[in-house]
């Protein structure tokens, strides 16, 4: 059986994950995922939702969106936010690869490089594929690590990748230290979270990130059915390039697809 995800975030990697990702980000995703549903009127599903840092916002305005999400701690925690915002989500437990229910949605989201959690890419876009409408509507983001691929993060030793302060005053930590294994294109990572206290609250996880090539990852697509019909990066959709590799960005790449009717067959 494949798993969706290289692991579920769990614990203080659940809890931390929003305080890390919104000291950075301040959900950049947000208008240019309701401006895609804008485009794929009708249900949609977005995939590895976690506790609806994106997904919250969408609903509260009349989107109909639901999310599907693999970690029992990020669903909670959906759970608890959904309460504070005073919403009602739909949201799923389950594995990206396998879920459904017998539907078929308008859009697809898969924000926040979903994708490069997924243990085989080309069976997760495959799923996907079925779980759309015909002419229905992928919007997926991805990066390149090129911090690691560049040498700019020290490889196989410990450094401080977030610190953040929570909203009970505390401070969280995470340290990371990381290995490339070029054969596979993955980035494998060891993570140690910290949340300050007597006695301080630790988690260590594993992660394994998979990185694809523009070119590639427009193939793959293909491969499994999809057709790209806008690309831009660093969540600018001003910067519409036609190849990525040619600028100078921040290594996010934003991709519009749509499902073709019939999966192109792989030889």
């Amino acid at each position: 059986m494949h798993r969706g995800m290289s692991q579920p975030y769990l614990s203080l990697e659940a809890e931390l994950h929003d305080v890390f990702w919104e000291t950075e980000d301040d959900g950049s995703e947000v208008p240019l995922m309701a401006a895609f549903l804008a485009k794929h009127p009708g249900p949609a599903l977005e995939i590895g939702a976690g506790s609806g840092r994106l997904m919250f916002p969408l609903v509260q305005m009349g989107l109909p969106v639901e999310g599907l999400e693999l970690s029992r701690d990020m669903l909670q925690l959906s759970h608890l936010r959904a309460q504070r915002l005073n919403i009602q989500p739909v949201m799923h437990e389950g594995d990206m690869t396998v879920w459904e229910d017998g539907r078929k949605f308008a859009a697809l989201l898969a924000p926040a490089f979903t994708l490069q959690l997924a243990d085989d890419p080309e069976l997760t876009l495959r799923h996907w594929h079925r779980l759309l409408e015909n002419h229905g509507g992928l919007y997926l983001t991805v990066f390149m690590p090129y911090a690691e691929l560049l040498g700019d993060l020290p490889e196989d030793t410990w450094y401080e990748d977030h610190r953040a302060t929570l909203a009970d005053g505390r401070h969280g930590l995470l340290e990371t230290r990381h290995h490339l294994d070029h054969a596979r294109q993955r980035v494998e990572r060891e993570h140690c979270y910290t949340v300050s206290g007597e006695p301080p609250l630790t988690h260590h996880s594993q992660q394994s990130i998979r990185w694809f090539g523009h070119v590639e990852l427009i193939d793959l697509l293909e491969r499994c059915g999809f057709r790209v019909n806008r690309f831009f990066v660093d969540f600018d959709p001003e910067r519409e390039v036609s190849d990525p590799d040619e600028i100078d960005f921040d290594g996010i790449l934003t991709y519009h697809a749509v499902r073709a009717p019939e999966i192109t067959k792989s030889f």
